[in-house]
C-alpha cells in the first residue's frame, strides 16, 4: 500500500524544511547586496573587490555540492543539513569581526558556500515526500524562498540602521544556530535521517512490494541531453541574475534613490516575483510541458529591460517597481521550475546527485557574473551593459525549453 501523498508528517517536514532553507543555504547571496556598501565604505574597498567575493561564495558551493548530493543520496539529508546550520552560524560569527583584510572576507565567502550547499537536502526532501503534487510542492517551497528573499532585505537593512553590519551578522549566526535542534528532531526518516534507497527493495518476509524510485544512474544523468539542456538555461537564468542581484542595491541607488528606498524596491518587487513561484508550480502540474517555462523567461527579459530604463527622471519609482517586479515574476519561476523539470527528465532515484551537477554549473556562473558586472560598472559608469545582458540569456533559455520534448518519468511516478 502507498503512502498517502499529503499527511500531517508530511507537513511537518516541509514546514521545518521551509523555515531551514530561509536562512542557511546561500543566506549570504540574499543579504549580501545590503552589505556592500556599508562595508566597502567603512573598510576601504571597491565594488569590484567585494563582488569578488561572492565569486568564492558561489564556487567553494560549487566544489562542495557534489559531496553533499551524494551523501544525501546515500546517507540521507539530516547530516549534511545540521553541517550547514552549525557551521554557517560559525562563519556569520567571523564576519562579524571581519577587518580590512580581502583574504579573510573571501575565505569567509568560501565557507558560507561551502555550508551553503549543504540547502540541495531541503530540495531533495521535499521532491520525495510529494509525487502527484511534486509541481505545486515545489512550488510552494520556491514560494517561502520567495518571501524569504522579500523579507530578508527588510530585516537586513532594519538591522543594519539600528545594530550595523556586524551586528546584523551576530543575528543571522544566532538564528542558525537555533535552527539546530529543530532539524535534529523533526527531519526524520527515510531519504531523511537515513538512506531512501532503503525502500527501493522489499524486505524479504514482505507480502507488499514497496515503491522503486525511478530515475537515470549517475552516468546516464551525465550523458544525458534534456540534462545538459535545463542546465543551460539554468546558466542563462539564474546565473545571469546572481549578477543583476548582487548588485540590484547600488544599481538602485545609482538611479538616484536611497539605500532603504532600494530595499524597499527589492522586497516590493520580490513579493510581486511570488506570482511567478506559485504560477510555475501549477502549471507544470496541469500543461506537463517544459514549454511552459518559456513564458516566465520572457517575463525575466521584459523586465530587466524595463528595470534598466527605469530612474527617477524616467518612470520614476512607479516604473522601477513594475519593471523589477515584472523581471522577478520570471526570476522565481526558475528554479522551481528546473526543479521540477530535472525531476521529470532524471527521474528522483538519484536526484541529489543530479541536482548537485547542476548547482556545480550554475555556481561557476553565479560566481563569475557579480565581478563582471563590477568590472563593467567600475569601466563604464553604468549598469546599462548587464540589463542586456540579463534580458539577451533570458530570450535564448526560452528558446531552449521547447527542445526538450516529452517528459521522460510522468506525474504519478516516484
Amino acid at each position: 500500500m502507498k503512502d498517502p501523498e499529503i499527511t500531517a508528517r508530511k507537513l511537518g517536514i516541509a514546514a521545518v524544511c521551509l523555515l531551514g532553507s530561509t536562512f542557511v543555504p546561500y543566506v549570504q547571496a540574499i543579504v549580501g547586496p545590503l552589505m556592500m556598501l556599508p562595508m566597502i565604505q567603512e573598510l576601504g574597498w571597491t565594488r569590484t573587490q567585494y563582488a569578488f567575493g561572492t565569486t568564492f561564495l558561489f564556487i567553494s558551493g560549487a566544489i562542495t555540492v557534489l559531496a553533499f548530493g551524494r551523501m544525501a543520496d546515500r546517507f540521507g539529508s539530516r547530516a549534511i543539513l545540521l553541517l550547514g546550520s552549525i557551521g554557517g552560524g560559525i562563519t556569520m560569527l567571523a564576519l562579524s569581526r571581519q577587518g580590512p583584510q580581502l583574504w579573510q572576507l573571501y575565505f569567509s565567502f568560501a565557507l558560507l558556500g561551502a555550508f551553503g550547499s549543504s540547502g540541495l537536502g531541503y530540495t531533495k526532501i521535499i521532491g520525495s515526500l510529494f509525487s502527484r503534487h511534486r509541481g505545486k510542492a515545489l512550488a510552494i517551497f520556491g514560494a517561502e524562498s520567495t518571501l524569504a528573499l522579500a523579507g530578508l532585505p527588510l530585516l537586513t537593512n532594519a538591522l543594519n540602521m539600528h545594530l550595523g553590519w556586524r551586528g546584523t551578522y551576530v543575528v543571522y549566526a544566532l538564528v542558525m544556530f537555533a535552527l539546530t535542534p529543530v532539524l535534529f528532531l523533526v527531519i526524520r526518516g527515510p531519504g531523511l535521517s537515513e538512506p531512501l534507497h532503503a525502500r527501493s527493495v522489499a524486505p524479504a518476509s514482505s507480502t507488499v512490494p514497496l515503491p522503486v524510485m525511478e530515475g537515470l544512474t549517475p552516468a546516464q544523468i551525465r550523458r544525458d541531453r534534456a540534462f545538459w539542456l535545463i542546465v543551460f538555461t539554468g546558466v542563462l537564468g539564474s546565473g545571469l541574475n546572481a549578477g543583476l542581484t548582487a548588485h540590484i542595491i547600488a544599481a538602485i541607488t545609482d538611479k538616484g534613490f536611497s539605500q532603504s528606498t532600494a530595499a524597499g524596491v527589492l522586497s516590493t518587487a520580490t513579493f510581486i516575483g511570488l506570482v511567478g513561484t506559485l504560477a510555475v508550480g501549477f502549471a507544470m502540474d496541469h500543461f506537463r510541458t517544459a514549454k511552459v517555462m518559456s513564458i516566465f523567461a520572457v517575463f525575466m527579459a521584459v523586465g530587466a529591460i524595463v528595470f534598466g530604463l527605469a530612474s527617477a527622471s524616467v518612470g520614476g519609482l512607479s516604473l522601477l517597481v513594475v519593471g523589477l517586479g515584472i523581471h522577478r515574476i520570471g526570476f522565481h519561476a526558475m528554479m522551481p521550475g528546473t526543479a521540477y523539470l530535472q525531476t521529470r527528465f532524471v527521474g528522483m532515484r538519484f536526484f541529489g546527485e543530479a541536482f548537485a551537477m547542476q548547482v556545480v554549473v550554475l555556481a561557476v556562473a553565479m560566481g563569475f557574473t557579480p565581478p563582471l558586472f563590477g568590472m563593467i560598472y567600475d569601466r563604464t559608469g553604468s549598469y546599462d551593459v548587464m540589463y542586456w545582458m540579463v534580458a539577451g540569456g533570458a530570450l535564448m533559455g526560452a528558446l531552449v525549453y521547447p527542445m526538450l520534448g516529452a517528459y521522460r518519468y510522468k506525474a504519478g511516478s516516484r
